[in-house]
């Protein structure tokens, strides 16, 4: 797989991470010292998951290989979801 192939693939998710990111990290800065406890480890769990999406989609373009890396974009996928899932229970706490 050629560099710019890997980048086409890594672009769009790098930029789908870095739009859930920075509102994370601003809402949790925004909101720390009105929050509750659990409140604050849900966030601060998003913060970390998105962070993680972010890391995987740099390793696509970064990392050569032969392949479609599907296990890195399916995780990707699986933690854009995931932070989805948790926002949605950190809002019924």
């Amino acid at each position: 797989m050629s560099i710019w192939t890997r980048w086409k693939i890594a672009i769009p998710l790098l930029g789908l991470s870095l739009l859930l990111l920075v509102p994370s990290v601003f809402g949790a800065w925004a909101w720390w010292s009105v929050s509750g406890p659990a409140y604050k480890a849900m966030t601060v769990l998003i913060c970390l998951v998105v962070a993680g999406c972010v890391g995987l989609s740099l390793s696509i373009g970064l990392k050569q290989t032969r392949d479609v890396p599907w296990l890195r974009i399916g995780l990707v996928v699986v933690g854009m979801l995931a932070t989805c899932g948790l926002a949605i229970a950190r809002n019924s706490v």
